[in-house]
Formats: C-alpha cells, structure tokens, sequence
C-alpha cells in the first residue's frame, strides 16, 4: 500500500466527509435511511481517469448495495466556439456538468408501477431531488452559470425537464422536445423512449425521428436565467413546439419493445 497516493477529490475540492455532509443536509441521507439501509457512507474513486465517481453505499438485510453513482466535470462555453454550434451564448458561460448518474435501490424490484428503464438495472431511489441539491450548492459555491446534462435518452431529457426545469440551450430543441412530450404522451417515458431507440416515431414528412443528445441545462446565474426567459429563445422554442408534429408506429414500437426486454439497451 502506497501511504503517499493523493485521495480523491471531486473537482479538485471536495472530498468524501465534505459531501456526505452536504447529503446529510439535503435530506438525502435521512431519506434512504427511511427505506431500511443503515451505515451509509460516500466514496470516492478516481482510478477511471479524470472523472472522480462519487457513490453512496449503504447496509441493508446484512448486505452492502451501491445507491448512487455520478460524475461530476466542468465546462466552459465561448460565443461562437465550436460547441456551441447550431446555438449560441451571448457571453462566456462556466457549467457544472452532471456526466454521469445512477440512481437505485438494489433491494427494489420492477412492477406495473415501476418499468425497467433502458440502462436500468433496479428502480430509483427516490432521493434524486435530494441528491440533486448537492450539485446545484456545489455550483453555487463554485460560482457556475449552470448545471448541464446531456440526456442520452429522451426519458432522461423528460425527467430532468419536468423535476428540475431544465431547458435545452437550443430553444428549437427545446421546442421539439415539449412537441415530443405533447405527441408521445399516451405511451409511457419508456415505451416513448424506446419508439424514438427504434425508428417507431416519425415527423409530418414520415422521417423517421432519432434522440439525439443535446446540452440540457438547469440556469443559475441571473445573465443565464435572463436568456432562457428572454422573448427571442420563448419565441424560437414555441415556433419549433408549433411546428414540430410527430406520430409512432405501433408495430415498430412492440419490435423495439420486444428487443429491450430480449436484451439491454
């Protein structure tokens, strides 16, 4: 053992006792322990590379489970760089970027309430709005203009959306997305997921439709709050939402559905 290995830091400041604090603060820790787990505690592991996992662990029936996973990482936008292309800030912009995120309880299983997600191995936790406060105080502290996801699945970009008022720094994706939301809402968040994973969903002009990851973000800043409330980005997402008009194709739908439960997506 190595006695002179540097312990990991999340963004080069925050060490496990300092975060496990801040979920104690938010409720979050209170929360899990209400679901039965005891001896909970947060490390850190930043053997992957750059990107510092930040996990809870906790007790539960005499065994130890993995309830939270999630990387946090920076990023920086200037107008007119590369990034930003087909969308723009007016101004330098500093985000808080959540990379990754995995939330669970291991102990839980799927039912007619609660469908298998793609990419989820359990059902949630429930303390995700809990949890989440630690990255907006982290942001906060850090003095980000934002928190930003880039959602890889269109229940992800729902979710986000709907818990936490994130929008869409391109307000034409924004617009698609409310225009999604409105067209899918007789499926369920999965089944809409999985018509868009396979090709069951089609815009006016019977194209089919694909997700596509985009930057999604929560604004802190008041210049960045200003610009998603700004008259020109609620113009430009209600002409997308106005214009934008999607169907799914039934079949399409139980070939993709059928897919997903045959093997993970």
């Amino acid at each position: 053992m190595n006695d002179n290995v540097t312990p990991a830091l999340v963004l080069g400041r925050y060490d496990a006792a300092h975060l496990l604090a801040m979920f104690t603060e938010t409720g979050a820790i209170a929360a899990v322990e209400k679901r039965g787990f005891s001896q909970i505690a947060c490390e850190l592991d930043g053997s992957s590379g750059t990107l510092v996992h930040t996990r809870l662990l906790a007790c539960k029936d005499g065994r130890r489970h993995q309830l939270l996973d999630a990387c946090l990482t920076e990023l920086h936008l200037e107008p007119g760089g590369p990034i930003t292309s087909g969308y723009r800030v007016d101004a330098p912009t500093d985000l808080l970027v959540v990379y990754w995120l995995r939330e669970q309880d291991p102990t839980a299983h799927f039912d007619a309430a609660h469908t298998r997600l793609p990419l989820q191995e359990h059902p949630g936790l429930g303390v995700l709005r809990r949890g989440f406060q630690v990255a907006v105080r982290i942001a906060k502290e850090l003095g980000k203009d934002g928190i930003a996801a880039l959602p890889k699945f269109f229940h992800d970009a729902a979710i986000f959306y709907h818990s936490r008022l994130f929008l869409f720094l391109d307000p034409r994706v924004q617009g698609r997305l409310e225009a999604l939301l409105r067209d899918l809402h007789d499926l369920s968040l999965a089944d809409a997921t999985l018509a868009l994973v396979g090709d069951a969903v089609h815009d006016r002009d019977g194209a089919v439709v694909r997700w596509s990851p985009e930057l999604q973000i929560l604004p802190i800043s008041p210049a960045l709050t200003e610009a998603f409330h700004s008259q020109a980005y609620q113009d430009a997402s209600t002409r997308a939402l106005e214009t934008s008009h999607f169907t799914w194709d039934a079949a399409a739908l139980a070939t993709a559905r059928s897919v997903f439960e045959s093997q993970d997506i």
